[in-house]
């Protein structure tokens, strides 16, 4: 039996590697079905010939949709594995339950912006049996809330309140239309969220000058932001190298600079202010030669004696008085004398400066060692494992060889993310057939081989040291029979992440009953 599952593997393995393959399974999950066809869906499309033509080419259809038909996605990276088949409102409660997703910030910037236009698309699969929101859950859960505040009366009534308040200001209702791109090709629905979450919309955000210049260029900066603005500009007339100042001045940086140097205490210890025409003034004589040393300071996150100078040590007010206040002019020499020795020319006889590594009394001494990156876990069932001689053993030999030859190719993740539910029935019927004969002949024995195992090992949590993924399934925080019976159906997205932490449970289940 067991060589007979191997061999369907190998089949299935190579099946895969067919460039035109298509996989069909009828099994539905979530009201999905994975055999859907397109359907059509009303609504105004865009006229522009040859954009229609594109989104024709790719699958896609481009229409607007009314928030009451569009569900949230269950298989959302944003929910955890036991969120999988929960209905929508257990998936909305779950967003309200992690601050981070900030849906009442959200909620407020729909209401305050109702007027824009929709700038972000939906994102919607079309399963011909549901229209599911791929990219735009957190949206659309918004929208929702707005439409029926009473989703959250018994949830968060402090938030249906806000919500039932704010409501009045819009005209919303569960018939309002969201702008949506729809396909019933899952694959290419899949694009657009590697382009926004794993690539970040390929957007590089603004830091804190960028965002000082818009605020000035718009008529909007605050008197905080006009002292920063002068300081910016300011340092950039010093006598100091441009990549040093575009160094200060830029991410990693720029957010310790601004705070010694443009708030309260550097206004007060220096006399910093701003004159009509926006320029920097300030009283202090010695501020230029100071400033430089300030820069220097922020750069190598050390002071001249070897003191540490960052946003962590430096956090409060006094402290950043204190800091400034022992500020030596003098020093400004040490700094140039460092850009000196600092300089270097390239190939081309162009020349480029960088502070020199003998700054301060510290960096003189033995460089201290950092702690190293934890290095990520890509063995299949989280170690080597030594199990009893068996079909289980067998089993779990052949489906180590296959990942072992195909770590890197994403075409065999299917494969082994069906062989953990192959290896997990495989084990249930051989601890059946010594525990109980007669079950052993009945089908889909997984479930209660599982169940009894979370029983078992629960007892022994205590005084056996589990992966933190393993206690958090014995403690119903992971739902691995879900996961598994999905992966059985090809019924969810089969990631290298996701099979192997399910396969590190699985590991440590088999060891429980069949280690050597």
């Amino acid at each position: 039996m067991v060589l007979r599952y191997c061999w369907f593997l190998l089949e299935l393995f190579l099946f895969l590697h067919v460039k035109t393959f298509i996989l069909v399974d009828s099994t539905q999950f979530a009201g999905f079905a994975t055999d859907a066809k397109p359907r059509n869906v009303g609504g105004n499309f865009n006229e522009n010939a040859e954009f229609k033509n594109n989104l024709k080419e790719m699958n896609f259809t481009e229409n607007k949709i009314a928030i009451k038909d569009l569900n949230l996605w269950d298989e959302n990276a944003r929910f955890p594995d036991q969120f999988y088949n929960s209905d929508e409102k257990e998936l909305i409660k779950y967003f309200l339950s992690k601050k981070n997703f900030k849906i009442k910030e959200l909620v407020d910037e729909i209401v305050n912006d109702f007027d824009l236009p929709q700038l972000e698309k939906i994102v919607v699969w079309n399963t011909d049996e549901n229209l599911v929101v791929l990219e735009g859950n957190r949206r659309l859960t918004g929208y929702k809330l707005l439409a029926n505040p009473a989703l959250i009366v018994d949830i968060d009534k402090k938030l249906f309140k806000h919500i039932s308040e704010i409501k009045s200001k819009i005209n919303i209702d569960n018939t309002f239309k969201l702008e949506c791109l729809i396909s019933s090709d899952k694959d290419q629905c899949y694009r657009y969220i590697d382009r926004k979450h794993s690539k970040g919309n390929n957007q590089v955000n603004w830091v804190e000058p960028e965002r000082i210049n818009y605020s000035n260029r718009r008529g909007i900066e605050s008197q905080n932001a006009k002292i920063k603005i002068a300081i910016t500009n300011y340092v950039r007339t010093l006598n100091l190298p441009i990549e040093i100042i575009n160094e200060v001045l830029g991410q990693g940086y720029v957010t310790t600079f601004y705070r010694f140097v443009a708030t309260g205490p550097a206004k007060e210890t220096f006399g910093l202010s701003t004159n009509k025409d926006g320029n920097l003034t300030f009283t202090d004589k010695d501020f230029p030669e100071k400033l430089k040393v300030i820069i220097h300071n922020v750069l190598k996150k050390k002071d001249f004696d070897g003191n540490t100078v960052d946003s962590r040590e430096l956090n409060k007010n006094p402290q950043i008085k204190q800091f400034l206040e022992k500020i030596d002019p003098e020093n400004s020499k040490k700094v140039d004398k460092e850009i000196q020795e600092g300089k270097s020319k390239n190939l081309f006889g162009q020349e480029s400066s960088k502070l020199s590594k003998s700054s301060s009394k510290a960096s003189s001494s033995l460089t201290t060692r950092k702690t190293p990156k934890t290095k990520e876990n890509n063995i299949l069932f989280g170690k080597s494992l030594s199990l009893k001689s068996g079909k289980v053993n067998d089993l779990y030999r052949a489906i180590l060889n296959i990942y072992e030859k195909n770590e890197n190719d994403f075409t065999v993740l299917p494969i082994i993310g069906m062989s953990m539910r192959l290896i997990t029935e495989v084990a249930a019927r051989v601890y059946f057939d010594n525990t109980d004969p007669e079950k052993s002949n009945k089908d889909q024995l997984y479930n209660d081989f599982l169940k009894i195992a979370k029983k078992e090992m629960s007892l022994e949590k205590e005084s056996k040291n589990f992966l933190s993924l393993t206690t958090d399934w014995l403690d119903g925080s992971n739902n691995l029979e879900a996961i598994l019976a999905k992966y059985a159906h090809g019924n969810i997205t089969t990631s290298k992440d996701g099979i192997l932490k399910s396969s590190f449970i699985i590991g440590e289940v088999l060891e429980h009953y069949f280690k050597k």
